[in-house]
């Protein structure tokens, strides 16, 4: 391998990396629940709220659609409600980040996705 070839892949690999390592912390931090329910508000989405202390659900609703959002206490609790959620989501996708799990179309998903 002549050395032009050497640094083309070494430069590649370095850019794979970087972008492995920003995807996975991007999918490791739990998103704030007010910056998620501002940019779902912002859509033009509505909100119901419920605390119950490990737990706060919220579910945001547009044009007969609704996206259900659960932050847990927990890594653990987090861990066995995305293997529940992947049994019974049918054509709806789940997606966890840090301890919240959220279900819904993919296009309403997209705001929990990026928060």
């Amino acid at each position: 391998m002549n050395k032009t070839s050497v640094i083309i892949l070494s430069s590649l690999l370095i850019l794979f990396l970087v972008a492995l390592t920003c995807g996975l912390a991007f999918t490791q931090i739990t998103p704030n629940k007010n910056t998620v329910t501002d940019r779902y508000a912002k859509a033009g989405y509505k909100c119901a709220k419920w605390d119950f202390g490990d737990y706060s659900i919220r579910t945001y609703t547009k044009d007969g659609k609704q996206v259900l959002i659960v932050w847990y206490g927990s890594k653990k609790l987090a861990n066995k409600s995305i293997y529940t959620a992947n049994q019974v989501k049918g054509e709806k996708f789940a997606i966890k980040r840090g301890n919240a799990v959220a279900i819904g179309y993919e296009k309403d998903i997209r705001i929990f996705q990026f928060a």
